[in-house]
């Protein structure tokens, strides 16, 4: 006969304890888990960069769709329910996201703290930390390159500091977001985009001084000019948004400008109508015209559809199209 041993009362209770934790465990309520704040964000390439930022410590709800015309933008109810619901909304700023501004003030106004990278970048000083400050020639005296463009994404060492200004901000808006991982994620983010910005400074090496200038559709890439030390010539609508227009008068004079200055290549984005750049192009003669992405990222599975990839993919199509 097989011998079995009697359990001691204390092994027993433990024995029995743990069955019933494992049974409860089978059982366990998910809402029990911590509920991740969430921070909602206007466009794409900030959604990107705030994505990569915060990791698992927040849930990213971006607003606009790859491919959205930030300027046009339009929020539907659901987007502007999750404006409202959000425990902080990040905006690029500066007037940047034309349609959805009545939508954010009214989420702000119900609560909502809002975050503007512009304000961040234009507001926080970071001269003395910033190895570029003294030796960039085009770093203004604070060390930023552009505070007041609300393009400043072009350039990828002002997306570092607005990072570094987020992981700051985020924590005070969002009590249960944890400051300390948040600190560590930015600084591994912020080298991401140093070394991103030494990958653009080799692709552009091949472009010649004397063929450094862009001419574009409108003014959007000024902090990238400012950075990889290009001239914007011209741009064919002279505002910062599509939405403006312009007269055949003003692109006849444009063309000559462009013909007297022996440019080969005008940059449209993507979200913008080429028709303008095309005729610009035609009345010039032998000049390209070339599509990059920088307001909005492209949809996925491109070359664009990170803020990192959109960057590389606009680096090397002005190098293909300027280099000598």
């Amino acid at each position: 006969m097989r011998r079995t041993r009697a359990l001691t009362l204390p092994f027993a209770a433990a024995l029995a304890a743990s069955v019933l934790a494992a049974c409860g465990s089978d059982d366990a309520d998910p809402g029990d888990e911590a509920v991740r704040p969430t921070v909602a964000v206007t466009t794409t390439v900030l959604g990107d960069v705030v994505a990569q930022l915060v990791g698992d410590l927040a849930e990213v709800v971006t607003i606009m769709p790859p491919g959205a015309s930030p300027h046009d933008f339009q929020a539907s109810a659901r987007e502007a329910a999750d404006l409202a619901a959000a425990d902080v909304i990040v905006v690029n700023g500066g007037g940047f996201e034309e349609g959805l501004l009545s939508v954010v003030e009214g989420a702000e106004s119900d609560g909502v703290p809002v975050l503007s990278a512009l304000e961040l970048l234009g507001g926080d000083d970071h001269a003395e930390e910033d190895d570029h400050a003294d030796d960039d020639e085009h770093a203004d005296d604070d060390g930023h390159a552009h505070d007041d463009d609300a393009h400043f994404f072009t350039d990828p060492l002002a997306v570092a500091e607005v990072v570094e200004a987020l992981a700051a901000a985020l924590p005070a808006q969002v009590p249960g977001l944890d400051a300390e991982e948040l600190a560590q994620q930015a600084d591994d983010l912020v080298g991401d985009l140093e070394d991103l910005h030494q990958e653009l400074v080799e692709t552009l090496a091949v472009v010649p001084d004397d063929r450094r200038v862009l001419v574009t559709d409108h003014e959007v890439f000024d902090s990238f000019a400012a950075r990889y030390d290009f001239e914007v010539l011209a741009t064919v609508i002279p505002a910062g948004s599509t939405s403006d227009g312009v007269s055949g008068g003003a692109l006849a004079e444009l063309a000559q400008v462009l013909q007297r200055a022996g440019v080969t290549a005008v940059f449209t984005e993507q979200t913008a109508s080429a028709d303008l750049a095309e005729t610009l192009a035609d009345e010039v003669g032998d000049v390209e015209v070339v599509t990059l992405n920088a307001e909005t990222l492209g949809p996925d599975g491109s070359e664009a559809d990170t803020y990192a990839g959109m960057m590389r993919s606009n680096a090397q199509r002005i190098a293909d199209a300027l280099g000598g």
